[in-house]
């Protein structure tokens, strides 16, 4: 499929989206676990922004069951269970920042597994120094939230820290299949499967995790209900939707650049609203961050 060149203001506001909204729910993530368990909070964002694509198609009188419905469940719940409600997790023994800056690996597992365009990745020397910028940015973004994290040496966050890369990785894969496998209906159509397929696959971790155990919704309190409303609603319906659209109009590793922006957002977001320091390296991390971005969307992959 041919890329289109004419950028739109269509374009320029998905990408808005997926670099601003993705930002701030790290932030988010972080008030709704306070008071409910990860993969719950997973389960319930999802119901909520798959129940509201799948009612918006059958609005639009589409075919609700189709071939593509299994396949669409199936992405589903790797891409939000794998590639998104596992970082709730994450976040409950690393830092909202930390676990910005290991997701930021994605645009690599893009080019890593986006084997049709790997002509074009490594051939373009402009995608190259952009992702190369962008690794250094990070380094220097979060040079003290690095060190403090390696320093600690907890198995915890060890652990939660793979688990965070394993996730960049499976929502990677997660986004080209569905790029390059055809599937029925509209986007909607299958982005409510998708999430409906996040809804199981997060239930059924929750129950073997044990988390429905000593779980109450009576407990949950209301800065966490709306942090599931905006995840759900801003995170995966708004922002979900531009970012599938975009991956049919730019190729796949400059819609990943979402993932240098969105740690400086999550700085921006922790410093403003959770009244966290911002620093000097920091500023000139997301200054390099900027550039890596707009160096990788400069060059394009035609």
């Amino acid at each position: 499929m041919p890329y289109k060149k004419t950028i739109n203001i269509r374009i320029i506001l998905s990408f808005a989206a997926i670099y601003i909204i993705w930002g701030t729910t790290y932030l988010a993530v972080l008030i709704g676990i306070k008071t409910i368990p990860p993969f719950i909070m997973g389960a319930m964002r999802y119901i909520i922004a798959g129940t509201a694509f799948l009612l918006y198609a059958s609005f639009n009188k589409e075919k609700i069951f189709n071939n593509s419905v299994l396949k669409n469940i199936l992405i589903g719940a790797v891409m939000q269970t794998g590639g998104q409600a596992i970082l709730f997790w994450s976040e409950k023994h690393i830092s909202s920042g930390f676990t910005a800056v290991l997701v930021a690996t994605e645009p690599v597992w893009f080019i890593l597994l986006d084997k049709p365009q790997w002509k074009n990745y490594f051939n373009n020397k402009l995608i190259v120094i952009g992702i190369a910028a962008g690794f250094i940015g990070i380094i220097v973004l979060f040079e003290n939230l690095i060190g403090n994290t390696v320093h600690a040496q907890q198995s915890l966050q060890f652990i939660a820290s793979l688990v965070t890369l394993l996730s960049a990785a499976l929502w990677a894969g997660g986004s080209l299949y569905f790029k390059y496998h055809h599937t029925v209906g509209s986007l909607y159509l299958n982005l409510g499967w998708q999430l409906i397929g996040g809804v199981f696959a997060c239930t059924l971790v929750s129950w073997l995790t044990h988390e429905w155990f000593d779980f109450t919704f009576s407990d949950i309190a209301v800065s966490s209900w709306l942090a599931v409303f905006y995840l759900a609603f801003a995170g995966s319906i708004v922002a979900f939707s531009c970012y599938n659209w975009l991956l049919t109009q730019k190729p796949a590793a400059v819609v990943g650049t979402y993932a240098y922006i969105n740690p400086v957002i999550a700085v921006l977001a922790g410093s403003v609203l959770a009244h966290e320091q911002l620093y000097a390296n920091q500023l000139a991390g997301m200054s390099i961050i900027l550039i890596a971005a707009f160096l990788i969307n400069k060059a394009g992959v035609e």
